[in-house]
This record gives C-alpha cells, sequence and structure tokens, in this order.
C-alpha cells in the first residue's frame, strides 16, 4: 500500500467515526476526493452539504480538525469551500453567544 493510500484511508475513517453521522442527518456527506504522496488532502462534499450555505463552517469549525489530527497530513481543502478560515472564525465569533462576565 501507497503513503497516500494508506492516509487516504487513515482520513476517510476518521470522516465515518467523527462526522459521518451528523453530516448523514443533514443529508450531506465528505470524503477524501485526492490525497498527494506529500499528505495534501483534497475533501469533496456531497449531497446536501453541496448546496450547504454553512459548508465553508462546516469544514472549518468541524471536518478540517479531524483531517488535522490525522497523522501525515500536511494541507487540507474542499474546492467548493471558497471563503478563507479567518473569514468563517469572524462569523462564528459573531454568531456565538455573549460571555458572561461575573458580577461580584
Amino acid at each position: 500500500m501507497t503513503a497516500n493510500a494508506d492516509l487516504r484511508q487513515r482520513v476517510d475513517a476518521a470522516i465515518r467515526e467523527h462526522i459521518a453521522r451528523f453530516l448523514d442527518s443533514h443529508g450531506g456527506a465528505v470524503a477524501s476526493a485526492s490525497v498527494t504522496a506529500d499528505g495534501d488532502v483534497t475533501l469533496q462534499f456531497d449531497g446536501a452539504c453541496r448546496a450547504c450555505p454553512a459548508v465553508a463552517a462546516t469544514f472549518f469549525s468541524k471536518v478540517a480538525p479531524i483531517v488535522r489530527a490525522v497523522p501525515g497530513f500536511r494541507s487540507v481543502h474542499a474546492p467548493n469551500v471558497n471563503v478563507s478560515e479567518a473569514a468563517v472564525q469572524r462569523i462564528l465569533a459573531l454568531s456565538a453567544p455573549p460571555r458572561r462576565t461575573s458580577e461580584r
């Protein structure tokens, strides 16, 4: 088995274990489309995820961290995610509930 085939299997196994049921519950799916020998992973979102306006948030907050935890990974991207991680982090921060400060 080649190094990239092994990495692809580990990426797909991590996706199945950690995120597949969540995406499936929304009618979507994600899997590796390609993995290079250097560890560059390209993911493909399918089903409802393909047209979902929240696919970038799902990619950066849920899927990419799972792939980044797989040994041998170097980079991860998805062709249908056309927004920067910094932009998604700003959006998520704006939509987060306000932090409570303790008053004494």
